[in-house]
């Protein structure tokens, strides 16, 4: 019998996908809809920042060095700061700040592992998008457009494609536990059409698809749902497949945000 085939995986907190693209637009155009010249610049009374400049200085101070509980503080406290006590733009400027940070985080620590893992052929979840798309999302916000594949990859399969619940996801017509149902056996079945002779194998995917429920609990709510997530693992192993999972990007927001 011949040994399993071994597929890496990075398991995201907010997979790199079009619906990613989809909630950073939202959270930039919700930024652009608030008063643009609004706040002061200190020791300049002319000039004036655009809440968009507030965020880009609250990235900043995030990401300087590396993210910690501290710069995590800071940044928030930036927002505080310039929001001068209005809740309404502070609870805006604050959700938009978490959505952006969070798809920084995972994007550039994403790509970073997937390039020392050198793979051939990539499988992301979601459909294909417009690269532009996804630079012009992360350039709004003052941050340079991460890499979707490594130079490394010979082919990139988007999972979701040809199935229909996602796109209706994507639409906002269902809401995201409807698009669960038979999601996994499609991306499985994906999987091994596309393997054959190819080499290294690297997925990007959320954590709830790549790694199995262990609780006890979850496995019961897992054997209820019966269509719900974490039974990726398995339906490929039934196929000889093992899933090795490389690393876990965690929540910005949950790691720092305390």
């Amino acid at each position: 019998m011949d040994p399993p085939k071994v597929i890496y995986a990075i398991a995201e907190s907010c997979p790199f996908d079009a619906l990613l693209i989809r909630d950073m637009k939202r959270a930039v155009n919700s930024l652009m809809q608030l008063n643009l010249k609004r706040f002061r610049v200190p020791g300049k009374s002319l000039a004036k920042y655009s809440a968009l400049d507030v965020i880009k200085q609250a990235l900043e101070l995030l990401f300087e060095f590396s993210p910690s509980e501290k710069n995590y503080r800071e940044a928030m406290r930036t927002i505080q700061v310039y929001s001068e006590g209005d809740e309404e733009m502070v609870r805006t400027m604050s959700d938009s700040f978490r959505v952006i940070a969070n798809a920084v985080y995972n994007a550039y620590n994403g790509q970073r592992h997937a390039e020392s893992l050198a793979p051939e052929i990539l499988f992301l979840e979601g459909v294909p998008f417009e690269p532009i798309e996804l630079q012009q999302s992360f350039r709004f916000v003052g941050v340079r457009p991460p890499d979707i594949s490594p130079p490394s990859v010979k082919r990139t399969v988007f999972l979701d494609e040809g199935f229909e619940p996602y796109k209706l996801l994507l639409e906002g017509k269902i809401p995201r536990e409807k698009a669960q149902k038979g999601r996994e056996n499609h991306w499985a079945k994906n999987i091994k059409a596309t393997l054959n002779d190819y080499g290294t194998a690297l997925i990007r995917a959320g954590a709830e698809h790549v790694i199995p429920p262990k609780s006890a609990i979850m496995k019961k709510l897992t054997e209820i749902r019966r269509s719900s997530t974490g039974r990726l693992p398995e339906l490929l192993e039934r196929e000889g497949m093992t899933v090795n999972v490389i690393y876990r990007n965690l929540d910005v927001n949950e790691a720092y945000g305390k």
